[in-house]
């Protein structure tokens, strides 16, 4: 009798310990779905970080900002201020960037930098928005535009554009300057005097001269030779591929060629990891152009910026700013041995 009555005595418990453990998953579930709901909430109510793409910059927003080690690393490497230019290489991931700062890689929260493009109270102010024209490019319709420091007529000039130069415009006009990337940093140009194009991306080609224009590139010398005709406009020095092979996708290639793009602004090249000027695209094959030595971010030219190229002729930046004045598209590019 003991025996059974132990039995029903642990059946009973048995059955009190199901009850009760379905009463804690009742319970589970019920903060699960609670859980959910607020990440729901918090989801809808946060505005995700804007994804990086390749040669993205972009501005710190806030004084203070450490930058960290590495993405499972928070040991502060660099302190950084509002206002402050970076290059973004990846993100977001976890809530944080991977950034260049001032030739320091490490990583930063998402709430502390504003992309290009992003949205945000960048540096320069505008709200970045799809712009008329294709791509966001406008060409300078004056004989001299002024480039300002910000969106007003009393602000510093920073530089002017001649007509024709073709300018990145990264937001909504205010006050009837529109924002255009300028060096890695924003600054402002009066509507009025920018050209709308869907397919412009380069200065027009210039009035007719005596003979046609043309660029020469001596592979075995490096003399970049610019052309009027059978005259001799300028030359300069170049630095060209590494790859000294021929034919190879990291060599200046042999062949005859047409510009297929003109762009003197400050742009990011991921085969050189850096930023360059005064890009004139030939070589579509191969991604080959001339360009400026190799900048920072904010258009200083790096240590080893004259160094050889993957393909691409690199001139001394007044040299490369003198090649693109002189270039237009679909002139004709030969290069040879």
């Amino acid at each position: 009798m003991r025996q059974g009555t132990d039995s029903r005595a642990i059946l009973a418990g048995e059955a009190r310990g199901t009850i009760t453990m379905t009463g804690l998953a009742a319970r589970l579930r019920k903060l699960v779905l609670v859980a959910c709901a607020v990440i729901a909430v918090v989801v809808g109510l946060c505005v995700a970080p804007s994804t990086a793409v390749a040669g993205q910059a972009g501005t710190i927003n806030t004084d203070g900002v450490t930058l960290m080690a590495d993405i499972d690393d928070t040991t502060p490497i660099a302190t950084m201020y509002a206002g402050e230019r970076v290059d973004i290489f990846w993100g977001p991931e976890a809530g944080l960037y991977e950034i260049r700062y001032y030739g320091t890689v490490g990583w930063v929260w998402a709430d502390y930098l504003v992309p290009d493009g992003g949205g945000g109270d960048a540096v320069g102010g505008g709200s970045p928005a799809p712009v008329t024209g294709a791509g966001g490019w406008a060409i300078v319709d004056a004989d001299s535009l002024n480039v300002r420091a910000d969106a007003s007529t009393a602000a510093a000039i920073w530089d002017s554009f001649d007509l024709g130069t073709s300018v990145q415009v990264i937001g909504d006009a205010v006050n009837g300057f529109s924002p255009i990337s300028y060096y890695g940093s924003t600054a402002w140009v009066a509507s009025d005097y920018l050209s709308w194009n869907g397919a412009v991306s380069a200065p027009a080609q210039p009035a007719a001269v005596a003979g046609e224009r043309w660029i020469d590139v001596n592979r075995s010398s490096g003399l970049v030779t610019l052309y009027e005709g059978g005259s001799v406009y300028a030359s300069y020095w170049g630095s060209l591929g590494y790859d000294q092979t021929d034919g190879n996708f990291n060599s200046t290639a042999s062949g005859s060629y047409e510009v297929f793009r003109v762009y003197q602004g400050l742009e990011y090249t991921p085969y050189a990891n850096a930023y360059i000027t005064d890009w004139v695209g030939f070589d579509p094959e191969r991604s080959n152009g001339f360009h400026s030595w190799t900048r920072d971010a904010t258009g200083n030219v790096l240590p080893n910026g004259a160094g050889l190229t993957a393909g691409c002729v690199a001139l001394e930046p007044s040299q490369a700013r003198a090649l693109s004045n002189f270039a237009y598209v679909g002139m004709r590019v030969e290069v040879h041995n």
